[in-house]
């Protein structure tokens, strides 16, 4: 039964002040696509659900089919802290084709699987981004600063997008400057993985707005700078408390059995958590991006990172980027987590040193098109049926294929940020 009956969540909108609801739909590549309506015109819309036009929007419909339903989800409600509009995610229902490519659908699903198995999670999400500015057709950082600099005047801005996550009820983030100019952080409490993802998407919307009242623009992009520090997603576990864990940051046998799980994943999984072109040129050494699979306690240079401090013990993966589709990306985290515990499977030494510098380790894959092929070989390892896999790819292959044609050959091109990635992804 859900916790709240939709005409009763259409009440309490109503009559909070709300004009306007937007009910979003994720695509095949997470991006959110909805109708805004009036508040009263939304009535409808909760009680019988939301028809679309599915051949418009990528690998959902075709065109002779293309009448598509989705089913608000009254838990899933996000009111804009300056007021006036609220988000309301849904999930795909009907015809069974579409249904079959919605991520948010899919891992609803797998959680619910997962939980029937007793695997749980919390998961929360590190989130760097950039503030720039456009002068001349050039992009520039918005400020000069580094890590931890409370000087710049930028750092207003960053307050005020914290103060928006807070006001919009997705927890009180901590934020800070990173480590390259014009680079920022902000942290997601731990949800379930479904609240995780929406938050994720609704949480980057008011980074945007905020931003954009100030001038600036707020930049999700992976690697906006060649030769600077790129921005990652980082994404911390918490799975359920079982016999035989861990405390104090320590790793029991689950942690250590899951993280073996992700790490003998983590070149399939690269192609939905670092998803675009771009993303590979952050994945590059010496700029606290991983690059090889290991894993270690305190080592921001590993693909997993167990973190010193915090209490009850965690994972970091440090794979993700903020252009993931966060519905897939946690679909195939946790079933590469649950391939880990239910298989037994054990992780390698932990990394002492700086995981780029050592040998004998298996890499990340060096570009989208190499990642795309490790995913098609192992897509239902990580839990994404064969139809919303396929669409991924088909989507992605264009991606690759669009920037090879603009720019010339990976080899040539790897190691500068193109107009064709600023065009497509700033």
């Amino acid at each position: 039964m859900p916790l709240a009956e939709p005409l009763d969540v259409w009440r309490v909108l109503k009559g909070s002040g709300v004009r306007r609801v937007k009910f979003v739909v994720a695509d095949v590549c997470g991006r959110p696509r909805g109708v805004v309506l009036p508040v009263d015109e939304a009535r409808s819309v909760f009680r019988e659900g939301l028809s679309f036009d599915g051949s418009s929007v990528p690998e959902y419909a075709p065109v002779f089919d293309s009448d598509v339903l989705a089913e608000p989800d009254p838990s899933a409600v996000y009111v804009e802290p300056w007021g006036g509009e609220a988000w309301v995610f849904c999930d795909v229902v009907d015809p069974p084709r579409a249904r079959s490519v919605d991520p948010r659908g899919l891992l609803r699903r797998r959680v619910r699987e997962l939980e029937e198995r007793g695997l749980s999670a919390l998961v929360g999400f590190e989130v760097e981004f950039f503030l720039v500015r456009v002068e001349g057709g050039r992009v520039l950082p918005a400020d000069e600063g580094g890590y931890f600099d409370v000087s710049q005047p930028t750092m207003e801005v960053v307050k005020r997008v914290g103060a928006a996550i807070e006001r919009a009820g997705l927890g009180r983030p901590k934020v800070h400057h990173e480590v390259a100019p014009g680079q920022y952080e902000y942290n997601l409490p731990p949800l379930d993985p479904l609240r995780a993802a929406d938050s994720f998407l609704f949480s980057k919307h008011l980074a945007l707005k905020v931003a954009g009242l100030h001038g600036l623009r707020a930049t999700f992009m992976p690697k906006p700078f060649w030769g600077l520090n790129g921005s990652g997603a980082h994404t911390h576990i918490k799975l359920s408390a079982r016999e035989g864990c861990g405390g104090n940051g320590a790793l029991g046998p689950l942690e250590l059995h899951g993280l073996a799980g992700v790490l003998k994943r983590a070149r399939a999984l690269a192609a939905v958590a670092a998803p675009t072109v771009n993303s590979y040129k952050r994945l590059v050494p010496h700029h606290e991006a991983p690059t090889r699979l290991a894993w270690g306690y305190a080592n921001r240079s590993a693909l997993i990172r167990v973190p010193r401090y915090g209490g009850a013990p965690r994972i970091e993966v440090r794979e993700p980027d903020p252009l993931m589709n966060p519905y897939l990306t946690l679909v195939a985290l946790l079933s590469s987590i649950a391939e880990g515990v239910e298989g037994g499977l054990e992780p390698p030494e932990p990394a002492s040193a700086a995981a780029y510098e050592l040998e004998g380790l298996e890499e990340v894959p060096p570009n989208l098109d190499a990642a795309l092929a490790e995913f098609e070989g192992a897509h239902s390892s990580l839990g994404i049926p064969s139809e919303l896999a396929s669409a991924y790819v088909r989507l992605k292959r264009a991606e690759w294929r669009s920037y090879i044609e603009a720019c010339g050959p990976w080899e040539e091109t790897w190691n500068r940020i193109t107009e064709w990635e600023y065009q497509r992804y700033l």
